[in-house]
């Protein structure tokens, strides 16, 4: 597609759905004039589509499939398509669901109560190369890793302050700027000075991004 003499690419995304009313729905809401949307009803569908060579560039997945586990399928597909980047989209809040699928190559992991404006930024994010997990789901596996005692070793790995790791545990957490400043005793003006650094040496542009990065560093170094 072509137009006023710029190259758009064309974004190929499958959506992995056996409820034909949600996927429809979620196909109406993610297609777009630079993103085609295509529904598959099973994992066997998808999987036939892609090895008659229509490979997507991401696919929403849901986690409980009627013929194949999505974790399953999830780690399939990336056995033999590395370059193609999952989604997992589901009502499931198990944390142990959420470690496996990421551990099965899975790069974001959102809830389907999401926002359409939060599934688009998850689609933006990991087109884009990063992770994303929704702040409800960070926290759920934040809390999980803090049963066994296990903290966000953020610091060593982005360079971090020990001011810019508290503030970014404080994030993690899902404290708002105005919580962040009490709880650490600064000024909310300070907050957002420290912020701005953590963005720049995390490399992200958002909130949602440092959570994201912050706790998929987790799940990247420490397994269950």
């Amino acid at each position: 597609m072509i137009f006023y003499g710029t190259i758009i690419t064309m974004l190929n995304i499958f959506i992995i759905e056996d409820e034909p009313t949600i996927g429809r729905l979620l196909k109406q809401s993610v297609e777009s004039s630079d993103i085609r949307a295509t529904l598959f009803l099973s994992g066997t569908e998808a999987l036939s589509e892609i090895a008659r060579g229509n490979r997507p560039d991401i696919i929403l997945m849901d986690i409980n499939l009627p013929d194949i586990s999505g974790i399953d399928l999830t780690a399939l597909i990336k056995d033999k398509y590395p370059d193609i980047e999952i989604i997992m989209q589901t009502v499931n809040e198990d944390s142990n669901s959420i470690i496996n699928a990421i551990e099965a190559g899975a790069s974001g992991y959102i809830l389907k109560t999401s926002s359409v404006a939060e599934i688009m930024m998850a689609i933006d994010i990991v087109r884009d190369g990063g992770s994303f997990l929704t702040g409800k789901i960070a926290r759920k596996i934040l809390q999980r890793f803090k049963t066994k005692t296990i903290k966000i070793n953020s610091a060593t790995r982005f360079d971090l302050t020990h001011r810019e790791k508290e503030i970014l545990d404080e994030l993690v957490k899902g404290l708002s700027d105005k919580e962040i400043s009490a709880q650490c005793g600064i000024t909310i003006h300070g907050v957002n000075k420290h912020l701005r650094q953590i963005y720049q040496k995390m490399q992200v542009n958002s909130r949602g991004e440092a959570v994201s990065k912050a706790t998929m560093n987790i799940s990247d170094e420490l397994y269950i």
